[in-house]
């Protein structure tokens, strides 16, 4: 059964959220500040590098909930600068669970399918084997255990495939090369499923409500391949004529683009529906959302 995004109004404590500039944090922030006092911080308010920092930041505001969005995700950059990338999503994650255990905030942070190899033929569950390819997948996979060893309580979100209306996206990339006249190459055999950035931020307060703990999958709904994901978009916004062409991941420049991708990461929602007792929307619907009503100022 597939409900569509809900808000409760009514004041429910204070929420800390860190990169609250980002194409996640945005969204949290708009999305929780009708039902939470929430102090929305980013590197210039908390440098979540910094476990002094973090402990000061938490310990000043004492909120119940720490939703934790700061991260480094450019993936192929990450290959070249593996420290960087350790250094925020790990020990970052670090720090912020030490001030949350420290201050007794419930910590929500967020992973990825990354996290796994790509050679399941059926969707990934939370407690498959993790054997992340890429230097970011390993990082992302090392804030996991420093969850897990750390946080008392915490609620951690494993997501693919982000896009919304704070941020660029691959629904960007493709969009603006439409509208400068080039072919589209896009990658067939990298199967997974888009998530709207607004329906996760919805996912998270559901889980909230019913109390969940522990690790939670989200995407939306189905299953498609970045090249169907291309068509698509090109076929519902005007563009259709756009030049599309199939490749294989092979065929990607690993001088452009040196990090592996998992093929198949499909993540599987069973435990997201049993815990709240919804499904999300297709992906089809959520993009189509996005589209019509959650683009601000051009193409996100």
């Amino acid at each position: 059964m597939h409900r569509t995004p809900h808000m409760r109004t009514q004041r429910m404590g204070r929420m800390l959220i860190t990169g609250a500039n980002g194409l996640l944090g945005k969204e949290i922030t708009r999305y929780f500040s009708k039902g939470y006092k929430v102090l929305p911080t980013d590197l210039a308010e908390c440098d979540v590098t910094s476990a002094k920092e973090c402990m000061r930041v938490v310990g000043g505001f004492r909120p119940e909930v720490v939703v934790h969005c700061a991260a480094y995700t450019d993936v192929d950059r990450a290959e070249r600068e593996k420290e960087a990338a350790f250094t925020l999503n790990a020990d970052g994650t670090r720090n912020m669970a030490l001030a949350c255990r420290e201050h007794r905030s419930l910590l929500v942070t967020f992973s990825t399918d990354y996290v796994f190899d790509g050679a399941s033929e059926r969707p990934y569950a939370e407690d498959d084997p993790v054997d992340p390819l890429s230097v970011y997948g390993r990082s992302k996979l090392a804030a996991e255990e420093a969850v897990r060893e750390v946080a008392p309580h915490f609620l951690l979100l494993r997501t693919q495939w982000l896009f919304g209306a704070h941020g660029r996206s691959f629904i960007s990339s493709i969009l603006e090369r439409a509208e400068r006249g080039e072919e589209c190459k896009v990658v067939s055999d990298q199967k997974g499923a888009p998530t709207y950035t607004r329906d996760l931020a919805d996912a998270v307060r559901r889980l909230l409500d019913t109390g969940a703990r522990g690790i939670f999958h989200f995407s939306n709904e189905g299953e498609t391949s970045f090249f169907e994901y291309a068509a698509f978009l090109l076929a519902h916004t005007g563009w259709g004529e756009t030049p599309v062409t199939a490749i294989s991941t092979s065929d990607i420049p690993r001088d452009l683009y040196p990090a592996p991708r998992p093929l198949h990461g499909l993540l599987s929602k069973e435990k997201y529906r049993k815990e709240t007792g919804v499904s999300p929307r297709r992906w089809e619907d959520a993009v189509l959302d996005y589209l019509q009503t959650g683009i601000e100022g051009g193409h996100a």
